[in-house]
């Protein structure tokens, strides 16, 4: 029985599993609640960020999950062989990575910053006491925008990935 390979395929199936539910969760459910709610959606997404760490834990997984799936690709190519990454079953697996890293990527460097100037900007209003500035609102609106548009790719990769690792042995 080989146990590294078992612990390495249940993390990465399990953070995965987590990472994407989460992102599928987050943009067809938690998102327009957000917006419908208006100041309320705010505090509760407030909530989210700066009590429950989503950010943080979201980051953590999907860095799990790259990480976990980047050494059974590499376990499961014999040190990366070109022979079984370009055979059928190798490129479905180096779709779903290539798409997964990506997704990764584009959370670390376009929707993390974004939600954590989003908090800033929510903790501000919050200790002025007052409604948002006009600058505050314009720039949240920005910032949601902008989030929409990547968690909509982010969410595209995520389905390419978990399709094309799901099929990967069977081609």
């Amino acid at each position: 029985m080989d146990w590294y390979l078992i612990i390495l395929r249940v993390v990465h199936i399990l953070a995965g599993v987590f990472w994407v539910g989460t992102a599928i969760f987050f943009f067809f459910f938690i998102e327009p609640s957000v917006k419908e709610l208006g100041n309320t959606g705010e505090k509760f997404m407030g909530h989210l960020v700066d009590k429950k760490k989503m950010p943080i834990v979201i980051t953590a997984t999907s860095a799990l999950t790259v990480l976990a799936g980047i050494l059974l690709y590499w376990r499961g190519s014999d040190g990366f062989d070109l022979d079984w990454i370009t055979s059928a079953t190798g490129l479905g697996f180096t779709v779903g990575g290539v798409a997964a890293i990506l997704a990764f990527a584009g959370g670390l460097v376009f929707i993390k910053p974004a939600v954590d100037r989003m908090g800033a900007i929510g903790q501000a209003v919050a200790m002025s006491g007052g409604p948002p500035t006009e600058a505050q609102a314009s720039e949240m609106q920005q910032i949601g925008a902008r989030l929409a548009l990547v968690g909509r790719a982010d969410l595209v990769l995520l389905t390419v990935a978990v399709v094309a690792m799901a099929t990967a042995r069977f081609l």
